[in-house]
């Protein structure tokens, strides 16, 4: 199957964009239906108190060459953004980054000034980019950040010294079958639990576990969680849960599912149960976002807990932010016609930091930010185990 066949999704012509004759679509988002949240580039509902209000969109800073930003970490004063710029979205043939350049994770203060910034080979032939971050909670010098390559490896990047060498901490074994090519298996977020394991959705579609030496296996797997295109659309995005016995984990473009029903192309979010061994019993279905046929479909990306027990899904189709309720119930969609595929979710204080993937063919550099959200609320602490 041909790979380009991901790509239409998503395309820039099918959305709000910044140039004619994309420009005639922003006018169509920022008539967004009742119950959504649009705010226009420059402009705040705030109050007349001057305090934010819910929603309001600010450009927390924004990503050099080579651009893409997609995972987003938080630790006490330090923010870190991953790329991914070489993968098929923006590759050469599209005008974009060339795979051999590499990917960088880029290190901010908490004003937004850019700090630091770690650069990763991309693996030979390597034709994706880097996704998920976590920290762990080793002291000093052994605090490290942890980074997902979507061709199936996980690096490790110590964070006790200016410009640390990552090194390779797991990959996809080779026993397996599955290494070396993202088309047999994808390593997309990273997800922490107590005891230092670490969850990787995989939209092939699977779930691994890596345990805290670095071995890695497959924790679960069910034909429920396939993405529409088999090879693609699966497993994407992961996060705990407030009671700490749930992973939950989107499905950004889905295949048909009759019990319980979800339509081919929807996105979806589903949990399965944190127990050694999940069987089919153990997954249960959140939420559907159902596919609007006069747009691209909405597909889920990133999560991110609040607290409060709410969850905030940034979805690429429609260039916006969902929050659902404990229960599963949509509450509220924030938008703003600066968001270009919307990827990486993190807490800071009562905001949320989202990066703008931009994942389109070739580079568009005005698209390159990480914005900072009000949404009144404060992020559920990640786990950060000491390895």
């Amino acid at each position: 199957m041909e790979r380009q066949l991901t790509i239409p999704i998503r395309r820039r012509d099918q959305q709000a964009g910044r140039a004619s004759p994309r420009r005639a679509s922003t006018v169509a988002r920022l008539a967004v239906a009742a119950g959504v949240l649009t705010l226009a580039a420059g402009t705040s509902p705030a109050l007349a108190t001057g305090r934010p209000a819910i929603g309001d969109v600010s450009v927390f800073a924004s990503a050099p060459a080579p651009g893409h930003p997609f995972g987003v970490a938080v630790d006490d004063n330090r923010i870190y953004v991953s790329t991914s710029a070489g993968d098929f979205f923006a590759d050469p043939a599209n005008g974009g980054h060339k795979n051999s350049d590499g990917e960088r994770v880029f290190t901010y203060d908490l004003s937004g000034r850019l700090v630091d910034t770690t650069s990763i080979d991309t693996m030979p032939d390597a034709t994706m980019g880097l996704f998920g971050v976590a920290l762990d909670g080793n002291p000093g010098p052994r605090h490290s950040l942890y980074v997902a390559d979507m061709n199936g490896r996980i690096l490790r990047v110590g964070l006790g010294q200016h410009a640390p060498t990552p090194v390779v901490f797991s990959q996809v074994p080779a026993d397996s079958g599955l290494a070396g090519d993202w088309m047999l298996s994808m390593w997309n977020d990273l997800v922490f639990d107590p005891a230092g394991n670490l969850y990787v959705p995989d939209d092939k579609p699977r779930i691994w576990r890596v345990a805290p030496d670095g071995a890695a296996s497959i924790w679960f797997t069910d034909p429920r969680i396939a993405g529409l295109f088999g090879f693609a659309g699966g497993p994407l995005g992961g996060r705990n849960d407030p009671t700490g016995q749930w992973l939950y984990f989107s499905i950004t473009v889905s295949a048909p599912v009759t019990d319980p029903v979800v339509l081919p192309g929807e996105a979806a979010i589903w949990r399965v149960r944190l127990v050694d061994h999940p069987t089919a019993s153990d997954l249960e279905l959140v939420h559907r976002f159902a596919v609007d046929p006069t747009q691209a479909p909405p597909q889920a990306t990133c999560l991110a807990f609040a607290n409060s027990g709410n969850l905030y899904v940034s979805l690429l189709g429609p260039n916006q932010i969902a929050v659902l309720d404990p229960a599963g119930n949509e509450i509220r969609r924030i938008s703003d016609p600066r968001f270009f595929s919307p990827w990486g979710l993190a807490f800071i204080g009562n905001s949320l930091l989202a990066t703008n993937g931009d994942l389109e063919p070739g580079d568009n550099p005005d698209a390159w930010k990480i914005f900072k959200v009000y949404v009144g609320e404060t992020g559920l602490p990640l786990n950060r185990p000491r390895t």
